[in-house]
This record gives C-alpha cells, structure tokens and sequence, in this order.
C-alpha cells in the first residue's frame, strides 16, 4: 500500500504517494526536485511498560 507524505521542502509541500518499494531510498518530488529519504516502514513493537510503574524511588518506598 503506497505511503502518504508531505514534501520536507517549505515552499512545496505538496501531498506525495510514494509506493513501499521505496521506503529507506532517497526519491526526489516531482513537483520542486528536492531529493528526501523516504522513512523505514514502522515496525509493530512490543507492548510499552506502564510508566507509572517506573515514576521513580518515591512510589517504592515506604513512607515513614
């Protein structure tokens, strides 16, 4: 499925559809040739640990 991107140029920003094919290589924007590297695709992670578990030494230790 081809990837939606905004041109890096400020005075283009044109909308581009770039297929996956060419994810990680550098293409160039058919409407101004600025030349950008197109991002890896996002890879599905492992689930985050709660934050809050970590918040810091205050939520391990007992009050006194």
């Amino acid at each position: 499925m081809p990837c939606q991107l905004i041109c890096p140029n400020l005075r283009c920003r044109k909308i581009l559809s770039v297929p996956d094919e060419v994810r990680g290589k550098l293409v160039k924007c058919q409407h101004c040739s600025t030349m950008f590297r197109v991002p890896e695709a996002k890879r599905p992670s492992a689930p985050a640990e709660p934050v809050a578990a970590a918040s810091g030494p205050s939520a391990t230790a007992p009050k006194k």
